[in-house]
């Protein structure tokens, strides 16, 4: 990506000042403040703010949308290395500014924080789920698969060249809270065939039959709601579309993949414990009547 290819042309005072002049740089400044009162505000406004700051003007023409977040990132570093080369004059300064650099800045402190606000997530859905069953192992088992969810999503994105925005940076909590519905009605039903007396292969196999379909039929309507933005003109609202449907279609995919082994595991040795436990109990007991 040749990112310095966007930099299409330059303006800046300084044209103006040479269109005066026969085409050069008057020699004095005097010269040059003679030039300045001759030139109309309007143009002049362009270029100078008060008497002692001056613009000069890159055309990036679309690089916004053709080079994105990344690119105009890097045509921001080539600039500083340029005027690290070619440094401004004794007793001035240069800053880069602009639409597009001020809009970079938000947008790279709004998604550095995507991190911090995924674990916040993880960590209010686990609480709740703990507060209302009482149970780590229903806690835990409809947030695991959403967090795998989170990681396929981080590698999808990679490989399709999607940059996260302050849109998509929001998707890593919200996939927790919608993708954790889908798993949590499957746990429910999976405990539901079990106190029948389901074995756990069975209970999750009834489990999955009866409401598989409805979670299903729930996620397409979330996929199919979302595909509209993908015919939005901007590309960050396209994006937040398309990351949004990969989101669901990997969440489903845990729910009926990932989701039914991990809870047959844990809930599996769950039992287990419960039997040792009992067992335990039991052979204490037994001690202690042949003591007495």
């Amino acid at each position: 990506m040749a990112t310095s290819n966007h930099i299409n042309s330059a303006s800046s005072i300084v044209s103006l000042v040479k269109e005066r002049n026969g085409g050069v740089i008057p020699d004095t400044s005097q010269e040059i403040e003679n030039i300045y009162s001759g030139i109309p505000e309007v143009q002049k406004d362009r270029y100078m703010y008060g008497k002692n700051m001056l613009l000069l003007n890159f055309n990036i023409g679309n690089a916004v949308a053709d080079i994105k977040v990344t690119g105009i990132k890097e045509l921001t570093n080539i600039v500083k290395q340029d005027m690290q080369w070619m440094p401004a004059p004794p007793g001035t300064a240069v800053t880069i500014t602009g639409n597009s650099v001020i809009f970079i800045e938000v947008i790279t402190a709004l998604t550095s924080g995507r991190v911090a606000m995924t674990f916040l997530g993880l960590v209010l859905v686990l609480a709740g789920l703990f507060v209302v069953y009482r149970d780590w192992v229903k806690a835990l088992v409809p947030v695991i698969p959403m967090v795998i969810v989170i990681g396929w999503s981080g590698g999808v994105m990679s490989y399709l060249n999607i940059s996260y925005t302050p849109l998509t940076a929001t998707l890593g909590a919200l996939i927790l809270g919608v993708g954790s519905e889908y798993a949590i009605l499957m746990m429910e039903r999976y405990f539901e065939e079990k106190d029948k007396g389901q074995s756990p292969m069975e209970a999750i196999h009834m489990a999955s039959s009866k409401i598989g379909s409805a979670i299903v039929a729930s996620g397409a309507t979330t996929v199919f709601g979302f595909m509209a933005l993908l015919a939005s003109p901007f590309p960050m609202i396209a994006d937040f579309g398309m990351v949004t449907v990969i989101d669901v279609v990997l969440a489903l995919l845990a729910t009926f993949v990932v989701f039914p082994p991990l809870i047959i595991i844990l809930d599996t040795w769950r039992d287990r414990r419960k039997e040792l436990r009992t067992a335990e109990k039991e052979t204490k007991e037994q001690i202690k009547g042949a003591e007495i």
